[in-house]
């Protein structure tokens, strides 16, 4: 008898781990920020991924996903699947080896993301702009407002302005406004004196900054209320806005395209998963129309455009007419600089 029960509780016990690596294989924990973004991505990636597969989708918020994954990491406790790595953060745990390589024979068999989206360590899901946004009824009578030139240009363009509280993009930004081209930027930054430069071009403008903004609805807000006629925004919000018959526009020439990447962390319970999500959601032209349409925020699959009117398309960064105008974040100069680049801001800002 007590022979049994012991056979009995073994089966059991493998039973109920079968049953729990099971749940474990059959499920996916998607960390981003949150927000409508990840509303977004319950209606039209994760919640048909669940009913296409049976895999169960679970979204995690995070505001600073580099230092999450430094915590997973050290401590050996992975919670993510699926973790945000954009900007600097790219770069660092590539470097950190906190990553597993993307499969791209899963992800994108057909070769169809743009260069930029195929990454060692992470795939390109979408495309966003911080771009310049302006009232429109703000804009002296007669005068047209273009771009960093007019930013700076406080006598014929008066107003209350706003920057992001942070030396990435303004910087590049103050390079503009002087005169640098677009698609040479970070040549001038890297340069002998180009930091420098950048900094005492802000001298300029730093009087005229009446709110240095933290979160991105923060410059929104400001247009809305009218408490500030330029700024610094993400190019959806700003689109929010005009939907909501807000008179504002935006200025692509001179903005900074940023790549929003996503990578699976080293020691995710399921990668194999993470990958056939990343191939489903941010690889399909139908899926990312369908994001494009929910945000103005475009992905990689150039396919995306057959679905998409003239109108839809014209609104988003890497549309044809918006992408020349634009230059590309560099992640990897930031990864390098940015320890020393923020402590200089803060003293910066402190003056």
């Amino acid at each position: 008898m007590t022979s049994l029960c012991s056979k009995l509780m073994r089966g059991a016990l493998v039973t109920l781990t079968l049953v729990a690596a099971h749940a474990r294989a059959e499920s996916l924990v998607l960390a981003n920020y949150g927000g409508a973004w990840a509303t977004l991505l319950k209606t039209v990636c994760t919640d048909p991924f669940m009913k296409e597969t049976g895999i169960n989708v679970t979204q995690a918020s995070t505001g600073d996903s580099l230092a999450q994954i430094r915590v997973q990491q050290t401590t050996g406790n992975v919670l993510w699947d699926i973790s945000p790595t954009e900007g600097a953060s790219l770069p660092v745990a590539q470097d950190n080896k906190w990553l597993l390589p993307i499969a791209w024979k899963i992800v994108d068999p057909d070769n169809k993301l743009a260069p930029i989206a195929r990454q060692p360590y992470a795939i390109g899901a979408i495309a966003y702009t911080t771009a310049l946004a302006y009232r429109t009824d703000k804009v002296p009578p007669g005068k047209k407002f273009n771009g960093w030139n007019d930013f700076w240009d406080t006598k014929n363009f008066p107003g209350p302005r706003s920057l992001r509280d942070s030396p990435m993009e303004n910087l590049e930004f103050a390079l503009i406004a002087d005169g640098v081209p677009v698609n040479r930027v970070y040549e001038a930054l890297k340069a002998p004196g180009g930091i420098d430069r950048a900094f005492r071009k802000l001298d300029k403008i730093k009087p005229a900054i009446t709110v240095w903004w933290t979160t991105g609805q923060q410059p929104v807000q400001l247009l809305a209320t009218g408490d500030a006629y330029y700024v610094t925004a993400f190019n959806g919000r700003i689109s929010q806005l005009q939907r909501e018959n807000v008179p504002v526009s935006i200025v692509w020439n001179g903005g900074s395209q940023t790549v929003s990447y996503y990578s699976i962390q080293k020691g995710a319970q399921n990668p194999k998963a993470a990958m056939q999500f990343m191939k489903f959601c941010w690889n399909d032209p139908q899926r990312l129309a369908q994001i494009a349409r929910g945000l103005p925020y475009s992905g990689f699959n150039a396919d995306m455009y057959k679905y998409l009117s003239a109108d839809e398309a014209k609104a988003l960064p890497t549309a044809s007419v918006n992408a020349p105008l634009q230059f590309t974040f560099d992640a990897n100069f930031w990864a390098a600089h940015q320890k020393e680049l923020f402590a200089r801001w803060q003293a910066w800002r402190l003056k």
